[in-house]
């Protein structure tokens, strides 16, 4: 089961539902690692499950997981996790040698290349464009198995100074992420008949419409161009004032992630790295994924001032 040199791939994928920037991806045919940093990978291992505490066989036929075995980054090594002793540790430690290698060699190389070209898109009630990606995957067989019903903003609130004007000249129930809340819900109305539909994008940002829900598939949406699909992954052209300043601020908020996205206009790109600099410490984690910088200054000079302020708490 050993892998032979080469037999690998590197790709990254989106973080999606909320949205949290991409996911660096190497893989081998027996072992898996993942970073959402590019320094940090979680080194994970195919292996069979013991069947019991005494490591008995299974009297039915089980199936090979990849199970967590440990972590990686170049100043410190491998350093590995608590394994159930039951497991073919021998082989799991071959394996998990095998991938650092390949992580010596290749995690130079990020961002790798995003390979996630199946989307499904929850579309817009009115027109039938899409309006908010809810999810991704490199493999059309996977399709069915993504389920999201609803999109969602962050897991956390985030800023709006024109939420909170909003907010101090209207009553407004308590809520501790009123500015989530919202978003989610303007996203909501404008898609309350939850049409979704998966498409697959072609390198020219085209998408090719695979799988849809019945009324979808009843109205036989056809093929769509790239200028119908959000290229910030959430649709910006709104009827109301405050849904379009609410989507701006959170544009802002989620910038230093945002940059992280690949094939950006460089002219969407410059804009992002003019607001990203405000979140010095989210750039400074983020920096070593962005595919492309306009304004390096822009971008090494928030970095700094991350270090120093990490510094200056210590």
């Amino acid at each position: 089961m050993h892998n032979q040199p080469g037999d690998f791939q590197c790709y990254s994928i989106r973080r999606l539902n909320p949205f949290q920037g991409m996911v660096q991806i190497v893989r081998t045919p027996n072992s898996l690692a993942t970073s959402i940093n590019g320094i940090d990978w979680d080194v994970q291992i195919l292996a069979e499950p013991p069947y019991d505490t005494w490591g008995l066989a299974s009297p039915i036929k089980t199936e090979y997981r990849f199970l967590r075995f440990g972590s990686w980054n170049s100043d410190q090594g491998l350093t590995g996790v608590p394994a159930n002793p039951l497991l073919n540790l021998t082989r799991m430690i071959t394996e998990s040698n095998h991938l650092v290698e390949i992580l010596i060699g290749t995690s130079a190389q990020i961002p790798f290349p995003a390979t996630d070209r199946f989307e499904l898109w929850l579309m817009d009630d009115s027109d039938q464009q899409p309006r908010a990606l809810l999810a991704s995957t490199v493999d059309e067989d996977h399709l069915t198995a993504h389920t999201k019903s609803e999109w969602i903003a962050s897991t956390n609130e985030f800023p709006s100074t024109h939420l909170q004007n909003y907010y101090s000249r209207h009553s407004v129930v308590a809520d501790p992420t009123p500015n989530k809340h919202y978003l989610e819900e303007v996203i909501r109305q404008r898609t309350s008949r939850a049409m979704q539909c998966w498409f697959k994008r072609s390198k020219d940002g085209g998408g090719t419409p695979i799988f849809a829900t019945t009324e979808l598939a009843t109205n036989n949406i056809g093929q769509l161009p790239a200028e119908a699909f959000p290229v910030l992954l959430l649709g910006d052209h709104w009827n109301n004032r405050l849904a379009e300043s609410a989507v701006s601020d959170y544009y802002a908020w989620l910038s230093p992630y945002l940059l992280t996205l690949q094939h950006l206009p460089d002219a969407v790109r410059s804009e992002l790295e003019i607001l990203a600099v405000n979140r010095a410490f989210a750039v400074e984690a983020c920096w070593r994924l962005y595919p492309k910088i306009i304004d390096r200054r822009m971008i090494d000079t928030a970095r700094v001032a991350a270090k120093l302020a990490r510094s200056s708490k210590i």
